[in-house]
This record gives C-alpha cells, structure tokens and sequence, in this order.
C-alpha cells in the first residue's frame, strides 16, 4: 500500500479510483466495513482502492477541548489498511483552512479533478465540508450531476446497537476490554517505545519494559492486563501494570510490561501490546516475597487465559 499526503495528490496519475472516506479514528469493525466494501468494488470494476482520511482528528484543529483520545495512531491505521488489502491511503492534513472548504468544492477539486474518483463509499452518518453541511444526500445529488458513485453502508450493529468509536473509548476507560475487542474486531493496541527504568522488576526475578508512549491514546484504568506483546514481527504473552506502583512508593504513573520466558534486551526498541484482559487492581504489598509470589499467580493465569486467545 502506498501512503499519500495531501502534497502529492496533485500528482496522482493511477487511473480510475474507488474511495472510503471518514475520520476512521477507531478502524473498528463498522469502519472496517466500509474499507472492504471499498476494495471489493474496486477489485470489481478493475480500479485502485483507497480510503481518504485526515491528520489530526478535525475536532483538534476545530474544538482541541472536545478531541477524542486516540484508539489508534497513523502507523497502525497503515498497517491494518495494509492488511486488508487498501492500495492507497490519502491522508489530508486537516488544518483550520481546509475546514473552511465547501462540501462541492471538496469533490469537485480533491476527489475528481486531483484524484480521479470515480466511487466513493461512506457509512450513513457521514458529513462533509465546512461545518458538515454535506451529507449522504448532497453526496448522492453530486454523483448524479458530476458522473461518480455513491455507495452508502448501514451502521454495524452489536447486541443490537451501533458500533462507534466513543462506546470503544468508553468501555476501554471502563476496563472492559473484551467488550472493546469485541466491538474493535481486534485487541486494542497501545505502541511505545522502552525507556530505561529503575530496574526493580529485575532485581525480584521480573523485568520490565518500560514503555514511554508519545500517542494521546484513551487508557484502561490502573491495574494490572493480560497482554501480548508483538516485538520483532512476533508475539509473545505478557503481564501489564499501569499506575504507580505503591508497593515501591511511586509517584510517577508507569506503564511496566514484563515479557514471559523472553530473554534479551529491549531498551530504546518498539513494541506493541495488545490488551487482552483485565487481571486485577493494582495494590500495595507489604514486602517484595508477597509481590513476586502475586505476579508469578498473575503469570499463570495469563498463560492458561491466552492458550485459548489467539
């Protein structure tokens, strides 16, 4: 898949070009619908697929006070639109001047006269142009007039209710993280780079990965996660604990991932940690013997609950 900013849509000479446009800010499975509706009929009309976003969120440039934490950053978005077989991903700087673009000017010069879009397909609640005054009927009423497609899927329902990106944030700040796998269609996953720590896991036989994360994700609450942890392309089962570590005093919140049966050097490399399930508050002990006995039980109900979740 080859990623494009908006610098370069100018450029863009790929023939004819099938389109899912959104924010996309969770990629979860109602999101995930459009994009592969996106490459079927791509695939179907012999033209490239691609899904049209934008970097940041809207609602940090528009209502910085308002802006959602992130589910997910750009990388991964890539990565999973990679995945499914996406060929282009159009990334749209979104600043206060192109919020300010119309809704006809916003097809006529990106869609058709830049990019050469000739489907564009779009979840029902979708809005465009300056202050949403588009919608899927302005869009419908432009393709008529102008020669494109418009294809507009229905919401994706869950036990009989809409998928969207604040009820994952929601059950994720909850600590339900199954409901957010659910709804995700994937793990939720937080990616950071290891920094150096104070070495107190190590010193009572459990090392951690100190993880320093630059994205403004939505976090789960302190506590204590079943985790996989994907370093090097592969995966291996962890425990998480974010909060302050009270057994030690801590003041700073810390986000401590130790890595079972893995052996080897991490620091100043990235990894990725997949939320799996929440084990337990994070709590004070009276000594290091009482700590490290409660996380050898942590690690073992990890690795007989991730035996059965791949």
């Amino acid at each position: 898949m080859d990623i494009i900013n908006n610098k370069g849509f100018d450029n863009f000479n790929d023939g004819s070009l099938t389109v899912a446009i959104g924010s996309f800010d969770g990629l979860h499975r109602g999101h995930q619908e459009v994009i592969k509706e996106a490459k079927n009929i791509a695939e179907d009309n012999n033209m490239k697929s691609g899904v049209f976003s934008f970097i940041p969120h809207p609602l940090k440039v528009l209502k910085p006070g308002e802006a959602p934490k992130s589910l997910i950053n750009h990388e991964q978005k890539a990565s999973i639109l990679t995945d499914i077989g996406i060929d282009y991903f159009l990334r749209q700087k979104f600043t206060t001047e192109f919020s300010k673009m119309g809704f006809k000017e916003f097809i006529l010069d990106i869609m058709i006269n830049k990019l050469n879009v000739k489907h564009i397909i779009v979840g029902e609640d979708f809005k465009f142009g300056h202050e949403g005054m588009g919608h899927v009927n302005s869009l419908s009423y432009l393709g008529n007039k102008y020669g494109f497609e418009v294809t507009v899927l229905k919401a994706v329902k869950l036990n009989n209710e809409k998928i969207s990106s604040t009820k994952i944030r929601n059950f994720i700040k909850e600590g339900n993280i199954k409901k957010a796998t659910e709804y995700l269609g994937r793990y939720f996953q937080i990616e950071g780079k290891v920094i150096e720590g104070d070495g107190r896991g190590r010193n009572i036989g459990f090392p951690t990965a100190n993880i320093s994360v630059s994205t403004d994700y939505v976090l789960p609450p302190n506590g204590v996660y079943a985790v996989y942890v994907i370093y090097n392309n592969k995966k291996f089962k962890g425990i998480t604990n974010l909060g302050f570590r009270p057994t030690f005093q801590g003041e700073n919140y810390s986000f401590e991932t130790h890595i079972i049966d893995f052996k080897g050097h991490l620091y100043d490399t990235q990894l990725k940690i997949e939320f799996v399930n929440y084990i337990r508050e994070e709590r004070k002990f009276n000594n290091r013997d009482e700590l490290a006995e409660q996380i050898n039980s942590d690690i073992l109900y990890t690795n007989n609950l991730l035996c059965y979740n791949k």
